[in-house]
């Protein structure tokens, strides 16, 4: 088993600042990083679980290392369980999904893999780290 710390918060200036936390316990974790060049019709696999599993947690960042002052790091990700796909997603900076009921509602028995392209233009890489609970 494994310990995953998550922390961040969310902080208005003048405002409040609301705590995000938490502690789990996956059974395993996958991590993969995606170079995808500019090209916004070339779409890439990422499988995030063996053959059994539930997703518990997904972050996905999106780095534009070489890009041009002002540039955009975007992509589309949709999530996919076999034959079925969910609902495109548009990311432009960080994604932090910490809750397995919110990832089983993004596709039909929630994602086992991810296809992502690129809509920004530049090249990007895309890291995608997941928590993995096993039956």
């Amino acid at each position: 088993m494994v310990e995953v710390s998550v922390t961040a918060s969310v902080k208005v200036v003048g405002g409040p600042t609301i705590p995000l936390g938490t502690t789990l316990h996956p059974e395993s974790y996958t991590y993969a990083s995606v170079d995808l060049d500019a090209d916004a019709t070339t779409e890439h696999h990422v499988d995030l679980l063996p053959e059994a599993g539930t997703v518990v947690l997904l972050a996905l960042v999106v780095k534009n290392p070489a890009g041009p002052t002002g540039s955009t790091a975007a992509l589309t990700v949709t999530p996919v369980n076999g034959a079925k796909n969910g609902a495109p997603l548009t990311i432009d900076g960080p994604l932090l999904i910490a809750n397995g009921g919110v990832l089983a509602a993004l596709v039909d028995g929630g994602p086992r893999a991810l296809t992502v392209k690129n809509t920004g233009g530049v090249p990007v890489t895309v890291e995608v780290f997941t928590c993995l609970d096993l039956p």
